[in-house]
């Protein structure tokens, strides 16, 4: 007897479709899939046709818990993460960030009971905690997060500490995703804007500039390939950055992967001129040519995963102070599996190709692949169901996350989030909240 049957549905994974197909889920494990209908389960649900994918893998978010819960808290952010399609978080704070192994277990405990989805922790290094990445990685962190210039309150490490952090992490045989902005190129950047007395708008393009990310990408890869770490390069910003890495992946011993953002496919530096702090996250989108250049880069595999970096505050925190004093960051977590599909639909990329990006993808760098990112007999019931062919119009009054706005208000898509399943437990439907908090259980990295 099975829990749950779902279908027919069309099932897409980041290598192909199959259509008419029945889901048998036992106890949050996919148990059978069968083009005929079983009829062994004790609750059936008709799909209609729809399509059915495996729960995105967002790699990268915020939920600022504990912490900064004005901005966004556990709760919240994965009820926004279910209705969005995404069944799985990688978490870390800046607020109260995880440094040591109390830390980890603490927050462990007190996230038991406020989670929508799955959540895999992450933590952040600080220069003194270098000697400990071992025994934080062997406690159950999901990655190590490194700045290379500091922001939101963290060191960025110098070359050298890099160096000494990424080898105590190959050692262990940890992960680490890595923020790349060159210190000293921001630290001169803010000096002179500072002189000039500038705090336009302009400002957040000059002063997290190209420049910035490419030298610190310079730097981050080639101590990648001297100490063999696997590492991701966050939000990769344009193609620049790609061209880098590039350059290294093609000799080196070590693994380097490359993160998007949808800001940086869907928004340009035009955004930032006229919307000022509620466009300021950091690096800044670039050019209308260059976000050509990283589509391209997207559909031939060279860019690895897609995550949203959500990073929320609200409308009234943004536009307390100048651009100067604004928080950086956007929230996302809810917006991109539908701004994705309408890409999609507009023939930007396939549908496989996203399911890669954002699911399967993700799962392999971080060691939850099969138990995540694939639809598969074995694998757990992590189900989301599209309407593909949906129009609809995404709206601030939609919003779940506390930020209660989103940079795509306004934008008309085609592609729709029916219902989310975490480990078959249905957790939204059509936008609305179905499951309560708790669902959601701390997964471990293989």
């Amino acid at each position: 007897m099975f829990d749950l049957e779902l279908g027919p549905v069309e099932i897409v994974n980041g290598f192909g479709r199959a259509a008419g197909v029945y889901i048998n889920v036992k106890d949050g494990t996919i148990a059978a899939m069968s083009k005929e209908k079983l009829g062994m389960a004790r609750e059936y649900k008709d799909t209609g046709g729809l399509t059915a994918l495996p729960g995105m893998v967002d790699e990268h978010v915020h939920f600022m818990d504990p912490g900064e819960t004005h901005r966004e808290d556990f709760i919240r952010g994965s009820s926004a993460a279910a209705v969005g399609g995404v069944t799985t978080v990688i978490e870390h704070t800046h607020g109260q960030p995880v440094r040591d192994v109390e830390v980890l277990k603490d927050k462990a405990a007190y996230l038991r009971n406020r989670a929508l989805v799955d959540y895999g922790l992450a933590a952040h290094v600080w220069p003194e905690d270098i000697p400990h990445i071992a025994e934080l990685w062997h406690a159950g962190v999901m990655f190590f997060k490194v700045f290379t210039a500091s922001t939101h309150g963290v060191p960025g490490l110098t070359s050298d500490e890099l160096m000494q952090a990424f080898s105590k992490m190959a050692a262990a045989g940890a992960r680490t995703l890595v923020h790349c902005e060159d210190e000293s190129i921001l630290a001169g950047n803010r000096k002179r804007l500072g002189e000039e007395g500038r705090s336009d708008n302009q400002v957040i393009l000059d002063w997290r500039s190209r420049e910035a990310e490419q030298m610190a990408v310079l730097a981050t890869a080639y101590l990648v390939e001297r100490t063999g770490v696997t590492a991701t390069l966050a939000h990769v910003s344009h193609p620049q950055v790609v061209a880098l890495a590039n350059h290294f992946r093609q000799t080196f011993s070590g693994t380097l992967r490359l993160e998007i953002c949808p800001q940086y496919l869907a928004l340009d530096e035009e955004d930032v001129r006229q919307w000022g702090s509620l466009r300021k996250f950091t690096p800044p989108p670039r050019g209308a040519e260059e976000r050509k250049g990283l589509w391209s880069l997207v559909r031939s595999g060279e860019i690895f995963s897609l995550a949203t970096d959500h990073a929320p505050s609200t409308r009234e925190q943004k536009m307390a102070g100048t651009v100067w004093d604004a928080p950086f960051g956007l929230p996302g977590v809810e917006t991109t599996l539908p701004v994705m599909l309408d890409f999609v639909a507009r023939g930007f990329l396939s549908l496989e190709r996203l399911v890669q990006l954002y699911s399967t993808n993700p799962a392999k760098a971080w060691g939850l692949f099969p138990r995540k990112g694939v639809l598969a007999v074995g694998s757990q019931a992590d189900i989301v169901l599209v309407d593909e062919k949906k129009s609809w119009e995404i709206r601030d009054d939609l919003i779940i996350s506390k930020a209660g706005w989103t940079p795509y208000a306004g934008r008309h898509v085609t592609g729709w989030v029916h219902q989310t399943y975490c480990r078959g437990i249905l957790a939204a439907e059509d936008r609305r909240i179905c499951g309560e908090p708790g669902i959601g259980r701390w997964v471990k990295p293989l």
